[in-house]
């Protein structure tokens, strides 16, 4: 029992020792070099590019030009690109036609602000252009202008909306008409004119004097029809 019992003292002795007996930190090593940065990933290959609206956009464009005074009073002047065009064989004449009689040509020209759509973007302009007796001294022309559900937005965070305003040449309420710069162009089609005109307050959304003018830079399509089966 005796030896057993020094063993234990022994082993005690030792445990208390070796704690005691624990050296200071050293300083700690030198930091490693830094390793070398890994090669760059390879790009990835470019997408094919996306649908378009390339046959929405290929017929031309009407740039419309809005000046004149909200309905509280803050002046504005506003312009925008009127070129989206709906493709339907039953609408193309409305919309990029022309039809030829004996002593009128008609064009009919109507374009959206954005991609057509029956819900959110169904805002258009419509601009029609009666040439009587082209091409002789007494020719004379006559315009037509359409706009529908158009926001004119502000600097202010305002708007003012012109919606189902039709306007003519011979109007009562419409005055200082002018037709400029008026092309066509037999073998590509594309008509070209400027136009202006004014409109009364009582005439138009705003209830104020609005000046409208626009550039016409268009190809207009002429409808063939077959010949009756005799």
């Amino acid at each position: 029992m005796t030896k057993n019992y020094l063993k234990i003292t022994a082993f005690c002795a030792l445990g208390i020792l070796f704690s005691n007996c624990e050296g200071e930190d050293g300083a700690n090593g030198l930091n490693g070099i830094a390793g070398v940065d890994g090669i760059n990933g390879t790009n990835g290959e470019d997408g094919e590019n996306g649908v378009g609206f390339d046959e929405l956009t290929q017929f031309g464009s009407v740039t419309v030009t809005f000046e004149g005074t909200r309905p509280d009073n803050v002046p504005f002047n506003d312009t925008a690109e009127f070129k989206f065009t709906p493709v339907e064989g039953d609408q193309l004449t409305d919309f990029s036609g022309i039809i030829k009689e004996e002593s009128v040509t008609h064009y009919s020209i109507t374009r959206f602000l954005s991609s057509p759509d029956d819900d959110v973007q169904e805002t258009l302009v419509g601009v029609g252009l009666d040439i009587n007796n082209p091409g002789q001294e007494d020719e004379t022309k006559e315009l037509s202008f359409y706009i529908d559900d158009y926001a004119i937005i502000s600097d202010d965070f305002k708007f003012v909306v012109l919606d189902e305003g039709n306007h003519e040449s011979d109007d009562e309420g419409v005055s200082n008409v002018s037709i400029t710069n008026y092309s066509f162009n037999e073998e590509t089609h594309n008509l070209v004119f400027s136009f202006s005109f004014d409109v009364v307050g009582d005439d138009n959304d705003t209830g104020n004097d609005l000046k409208i003018s626009g550039e016409v830079d268009v190809i207009v399509l002429e409808e063939v029809f077959a010949e009756p089966v005799k």
